[in-house]
């Protein structure tokens, strides 16, 4: 039995090990391996905003939409520990090698804790208050995108979520998609579109189905339509909207918008 034991931790040791090679991430000193995950060719959301209500629930602002290989892991670390020294360990490494971040927030700005939680990760012990939480999103050169985000429960342990995509799109892929988000929410496209660069225009990838007697070509351009409506006059000359129907790869999803930079 004792050798049986030993073998366990060994196997438990050896997993959390192997895993934080794959982020090629340290844990922070004392973090204890919850649990973690490993998956491939699985549609994963990436976040690129605050997370917000929207119908009758939650979801970020922004997403980007990726089908690949996705590794998750989340750690426990006792309540002793600064939140701002987690944060600050696992964000330095996250930055060492030229990585671009695509999204970082805290505190309230992220939006709900209880909605990242159980409505974004699908993880009731990522639950605390809002003001003690922390996200980053990062990119590097070969399009693998790492999310960190950080939070201390209510009962006063940090609680560490990491997760890795790589995307089986990135080598046959001719253009990087920068925000998708439903075409119907028209205040989130008004936002999206305003705050980009001067002088920066996009394009608008535009997936919808069948609805009705209407075709998939007809039901997208109906939605063109009323993105455009939405967006008024000077902010329509920023878009050009190119409707793909129900052609579009399964990662740009249904009755979507994915925006691509125009190069200048």
């Amino acid at each position: 039995m004792v050798k049986f034991r030993e073998m366990l931790c060994l196997l438990v040791f050896f997993s959390g090990f192997s895993f934080a090679g794959i982020l090629g991430i340290e844990p922070y000193r004392d973090a204890q391996l919850v649990k973690s995950n490993s998956q491939s060719g699985q549609l994963v959301e990436i976040p690129l905003s605050k997370i917000s209500r929207a119908g009758s629930g939650w979801e970020p602002e922004s997403v980007i939409r990726l089908n690949g290989d996705h590794f998750t892991s989340l750690y426990k670390i006792n309540r002793n520990a600064l939140l701002s020294d987690v944060y600050t360990h696992y964000r330095a490494q996250m930055m060492s090698d030229g990585q671009s971040i695509l999204f970082e927030c805290e505190s309230r700005s992220c939006g709900s804790s209880n909605a990242w939680a159980n409505d974004f990760f699908g993880d009731y012990l990522l639950n605390g208050a809002d003001q003690n939480q922390f996200l980053l999103v990062v990119k590097n050169k070969q399009d693998v995108y790492q999310v960190l985000y950080v939070n201390r429960r209510g009962a006063g342990d940090v609680m560490v979520r990491l997760d890795e995509v790589k995307s089986a799109n990135a080598q046959d892929t001719e253009f990087n998609i920068v925000a998708q988000m439903d075409v119907q929410d028209i205040p989130r496209i008004r936002r999206f579109v305003s705050d980009l660069p001067l002088g920066q225009n996009v394009v608008g990838f535009v997936t919808s189905e069948k609805k009705g007697t209407l075709s998939a070509i007809e039901a997208g351009d109906q939605l063109i339509l009323i993105a455009m409506a939405g967006l008024g006059g000077q902010l329509e000359t920023k878009v050009r909207f190119i409707n793909l129907a129900d052609l579009g790869r399964e990662s740009l999803g249904v009755n979507r918008i994915s925006f691509v930079y125009v190069r200048p």
